[in-house]
């Protein structure tokens, strides 16, 4: 099973253990997935599948987002709903994409029958690199150039908005978006040192860029 395949594996069980003894089902496109059965009140598609980065750790690895709609249909749809939010707010290394970051015809193509929302799965890929070595950065600048990407969250798993972001191997900085969202420039370290100030408070963090979208925790 491939890596994108696999990941998204991992959501279903997620969302099956959510709303069992319910099913989820995965509809692939295929002509006889058009109506869902009676006993899958829940549905699962991919839309897109892009590139987000590339990064390093024990290894080159290409970073990917996967989204994928989920849809409820029929009488328990209000419920099921409410059980797969939280599932999902429960488990980290997933995110609800908000209002105002799709285009509205992203979401209507994806939702087609009943209430439903995007989710954010991130996958890596590993690969290898050309035999002949990597020029070496530019004294000074600690190999600073990969964008990654990262949420800054509270407690709760709650994005945090406007905060500012600051790797410390990089010349630039970052504000968290209106779910606490942001993209950052840092060098290939693994082990990444941020400046992050919310509401006039600052704080140094460190967090590892092992797993991405990269979660940085305000507590």
């Amino acid at each position: 099973m491939g890596h994108v395949r696999s990941s998204l594996s991992d959501l279903l069980g997620v969302l099956s253990d959510a709303v069992a003894p319910q099913h989820v089902r995965f509809d692939d496109g295929s002509p006889t997935a058009v109506v869902p059965p009676p006993d899958a009140p829940v549905t699962v598609r991919a839309v897109t599948l892009s590139r987000v980065g590339r990064s390093r750790r024990e290894g080159p690895v290409l970073d990917l987002e996967l989204r994928v709609a989920v849809e409820c249909h029929g009488p328990e749809q209000l419920d099921n709903m409410e059980q797969l939010l939280l599932a999902v707010e429960l488990h980290s290394q997933y995110s609800v994409v908000s209002n105002g970051e799709f285009r509205q015809d992203e979401y209507s193509g994806a939702i087609q029958q009943g209430l439903g929302f995007l989710v954010r799965i991130p996958v890596s890929l590993r690969f290898e690199e050309p035999s002949d070595p990597p020029a070496r950065p530019a004294e000074g600048m600690s190999g600073a150039g990969r964008r990654i990407r990262g949420r800054l969250v509270d407690v709760h798993n709650k994005g945090i908005p406007d905060a500012y972001i600051h790797a410390h191997s990089s010349a630039t900085a970052a504000v968290s978006d209106a779910t606490g969202h942001f993209e950052v420039l840092t060098s290939s370290d693994e082990l990444q040192h941020f400046a992050v100030a919310v509401d006039g408070t600052e704080r140094e963090v460190s967090a590892s860029t092992k797993s991405l979208p990269l979660i940085i925790r305000w507590v």
